[in-house]
């Protein structure tokens, strides 16, 4: 039996506690939170700072970690697509060892659970190995209408594998402007039938939104590119989550990822049709490819459920939910630490299906535990904050 004690804790579920305990049995398991005072003193640890569950990255993309510090910044959504398309496919040991040395960061940096897109098999060797949770989204690119069935074949083939290894996965379509109509409720099928989330690249840039309204822009410059024809695409004259999200079967839990132009009557609009949504916020990735963040303090005034990624090291600099947060608060300061935490921990959880062991300092559960030093029951400003792993 373990006894911690803090500055202050963070149960996420209820209200921070002060002098308060946090006991965990010998693996970890969350026993129960005990006023100070109704333990022996000497039978308790004591450490400095705010104990955190541990974090949950909800977006991430590990099959691409080598590519850091590779790509410009500030380029845009559409020219950072077309570099990741040239230069992704490099020999596998290189893939191999930034992938482990990806994972190790997370680790240090307090994170215990991952939602991690695949579009191969690559990483599948190192979530085996169960240093974290991972629930791996593979992510299906079709937007021919007549390649939906082909997208699927190749996508349960990945599925089958990584359930081989003993992989929690589902099925998801990658972006609005990669996927057909046809492909997301196939898609949604499947997750649906398995009990399984799914994911979505969302409202990333106004170039996606430019192309479903009429057909123009950047998107279409970059299928020119790449070669691929899009004869059979007919502009909506609407936004493109109008345009898709109507086809996701709204029992699924979905994280929309990005939400970069989102505005209120989208958010407003989304929350009515679908109730099961989850709007992941990934704040460096967004200022590395994009130089601007969401409106998410309007945002959260409008939706039930935020959760935050780190995106890949294509395009960030590291894999800290810890700096994502921090980033958040940086630009938006009157938003509440505990709203931020809440974010990072339990509604992460909530998004991959695994509220039932991580995200909250409840009994039973075995979230893992993080200490924020700079943190105390007076001073919960995040700025300062540096993240140890406790457990």
């Amino acid at each position: 039996m373990r006894k911690i004690a803090a500055d202050i804790i963070f149960p996420i579920h209820t209200q921070p506690l002060t002098n308060h305990v946090l006991v965990l049995e010998d693996d970890g398991t969350v026993a129960d939170i005990l006023p100070i005072t109704e333990l022996d003193n000497a039978s308790i640890e004591k450490v400095s700072g705010a104990l955190v569950p541990g974090f949950v990255n909800a977006h991430c993309h590990l099959e691409l970690s080598h590519l850091k510090s590779k790509f410009p910044e500030k380029t845009g959504l559409p020219q950072f697509l077309s570099l990741v398309t040239q230069q992704r496919n490099v020999p596998i040991e290189i893939i191999n060892e930034a992938m482990e040395m990806a994972e190790k960061e997370m680790i240090t940096n307090g994170i215990v659970a991952v939602g991690d897109i695949s579009n191969n098999s690559n990483s599948f060797y190192v979530k085996a190995k169960r240093n974290l949770y991972y629930h791996t989204f593979i992510e299906l690119i079709a937007f021919d209408p007549a390649r939906a069935n082909g997208a699927m074949q190749n996508g349960e083939q990945l599925l089958s594998e990584a359930r081989g290894y003993g992989i929690h996965a589902s099925l998801a379509p990658h972006a609005t402007y990669s996927v057909s109509p046809d492909l997301i409720k196939s898609i949604n099928a499947s997750c649906y039938a398995n009990g399984k989330p799914t994911s979505i690249h969302m409202l990333e840039s106004n170039d996606e939104n430019e192309f479903y309204i009429q057909a123009s822009g950047l998107y279409r410059k970059l299928y020119r590119e790449l070669g691929v024809d899009i004869k059979h695409f007919n502009p909506t004259g609407k936004t493109a989550l109008e345009s898709l999200l109507p086809y996701f079967n709204k029992e699924v839990p979905t994280l929309l990822v990005h939400n970069t132009i989102a505005t209120s009557w989208d958010a407003e609009w989304a929350e009515d049709i679908h109730p099961n949504l989850f709007w992941c916020f990934c704040p460096k990735a967004n200022l590395f490819i994009e130089d601007r963040l969401p409106d998410i303090p309007m945002l959260m005034q409008h939706v039930q459920y935020i959760a935050v990624g780190t995106d890949s090291l294509a395009s960030n600099h590291g894999l800290s939910v810890l700096t994502e947060i921090q980033t958040i608060q940086h630009q938006f300061p009157e938003l509440p630490t505990s709203d931020l935490l809440r974010w990072a921990t339990q509604y992460g959880a909530k998004a991959l299906g695994i509220n039932n062991q991580y995200g909250t300092f409840e009994k039973g559960k075995k979230p893992g535990v993080n200490v924020l030093t700079g943190i105390t029951s007076t001073q919960t400003n995040l700025a300062d904050t540096v993240i140890s792993r406790l457990v």
